[in-house]
């Protein structure tokens, strides 16, 4: 069956996927409230990098691109950003780390942790040298020690919650047919991991 024509897909495929993507905005949703909340200060964790990173891992290259994108302007609009600017850094990551998974590297929490990390460090850099580290400003060395770091670190130590949130809504939505091993139950317990 070809991944790109919904038309051929029955109507249980295709309520698998409009909830696939329901749930994940109302994670994005839920993430955002606490973004703009600020309940925890100056170490805000940015947790809509990881949702992308997570995304990314389970979807094909251009979901993982046009979801990238609206986290992008999500975080745009919690953290008072440029409007679009932090999607022209996360849609290249994100479609890289979804490359990376088609071609490259397995999907587990450790190669997640490891490509979240670099993502979040990315996006930190930039974040920090297009709106402070350019302009000069007195209070760069504060902004960096201080925000910066501090809500992207906090991002990455709590990505392993990202991570099964979306392992969990990729699997209970997913379009693949389970195999079964074996036929018996005696069997089955044989080949559990």
């Amino acid at each position: 069956m070809n991944r790109w024509n919904l038309g051929a897909r029955g109507k249980s495929d295709r309520f698998r996927i409009f909830m696939r993507w329901f749930s994940y905005s109302l994670v994005l949703l839920l993430f955002y409230m606490l973004m703009a909340g600020g309940l925890f200060r100056a170490w805000q964790p940015i947790l809509i990098i990881p949702l992308a990173v997570a995304a990314a891992m389970r979807e094909v290259e251009l979901n993982a691109a046009v979801f990238a994108a609206f986290c992008g302007l999500i975080i745009d609009l919690a953290c008072g950003k440029l409007f679009g600017f932090s999607s022209v850094w996360l849609i290249p990551c994100c479609l890289a780390v979804s490359l990376l998974v088609s071609h490259l590297i397995k999907v587990n929490l450790i190669n997640f942790i490891w490509l979240n990390a670099v993502v979040c460090a990315f996006m930190a850099l930039t974040d920090y040298f297009f709106r402070y580290f350019l302009w000069s400003r007195d209070t760069n060395a504060f902004i960096l020690t201080r925000f910066t770091i501090p809500s992207h670190l906090s991002a990455i130590i709590l990505s392993p919650l990202v991570y099964f949130i979306v392992r969990f809504i990729s699997r209970k939505f997913s379009l693949q047919k389970k195999i079964r091993l074996s036929s018996t139950e005696e069997d089955d317990e044989e080949y559990k991991l």
